[in-house]
């Protein structure tokens, strides 16, 4: 499941991979304990951090979409800490 995720896959996509009820596995992913949860958003997160590493080079090139990106990604940085 977790390759699944860090392949950005859509829940109902995993669901019907891994031949599992898709509201059980939403309500798996919903439970902040869940082992299920925790597997999903970290393969999400490192998905996510490749991502951006690879926006950032591109930024450093010269892209100016990749940084119209990076700044968006310095907002959202900016949105999740509580100051």
């Amino acid at each position: 499941m977790a390759e699944l995720a860090a392949q950005l896959t859509p829940v109902s996509d995993i669901a019907a991979i891994l031949d599992i009820d898709e509201d059980d596995l939403r309500l798996m992913l919903a439970d902040k304990g869940s082992d299920v949860r925790k597997a999903y958003v970290k393969a999400r997160a490192e998905t996510a951090l490749m991502l951006r590493n690879q926006e950032i080079q591109l930024a450093k090139l010269g892209s100016p979409l990749a940084v119209q990106m990076t700044g968006s990604y310095l907002r959202q940085m900016d949105n999740d800490i509580d100051y």
